[in-house]
């Protein structure tokens, strides 16, 4: 029993002496959870963050650069951005289709915008005014041809969604926050 005392001691010496886990293991033949286990025990368990700092100082990590602060020049970081602008440019998709069934753009002057009410404002030559809003005719919300949008007020909006309920013999919920579900 006395031999196992001594032996957890040194592993708790080898390692507050600067030894990684791992090199810790190898040394006493004990795999890295037994390890970690008395190391933890004993009260002298490193935090992920500083065993990164000691194994960049020692360098002993793959890329040589984890742990260690980079500087990039004024030049250096202007090619960066610039090549990830050409990329995203080249690579964006333009539209998002959002959870709720609607597309929005994403990119250009409408950047975050419903392509319904877009069409619809190109439509009229005017931006929508506050009690306005642009119903999908069919009920697809992914179907934005002109055609397919009509320009109503809130108030009718609501009016004729509760009609279609009323005809297709839906019923709607409210929720705890009093919405509709």
């Amino acid at each position: 029993m006395a031999g196992s005392v001594n032996r957890w001691d040194g592993v708790v010496r080898s390692y507050t002496n600067g030894s990684s886990i791992p090199e810790v293991a190898k040394e006493f033949g004990t795999p890295t959870s037994t390890v970690r286990h008395h190391l933890a025990k004993a009260g002298v368990l490193r935090s992920r963050a500083d065993g990164v700092r000691l194994a960049a100082k020692k360098g002993r990590l793959g890329s040589g650069l984890r742990g260690k602060t980079r500087v990039f020049t004024e030049e250096h970081r202007h090619a960066i951005s610039a090549a990830r602008k050409s990329w995203a440019r080249d690579n964006a998709a333009g539209i998002s289709h959002k959870s709720g069934g609607y597309v929005e753009f994403t990119t250009g002057p409408n950047k975050s915008r419903s392509v319904h009410v877009v069409a619809m404002e190109t439509r009229l030559g005017r931006k929508l005014k506050p009690d306005e809003c642009v119903h999908h005719i069919d009920g697809n919300r992914h179907n934005n041809a002109d055609n397919n949008l009509a320009l109503v007020t809130r108030s009718g909006h609501m009016r004729l969604h509760r009609l279609q309920d009323r005809l297709s013999g839906k019923t709607r919920e409210r929720d705890r926050n009093g919405r509709l579900s």
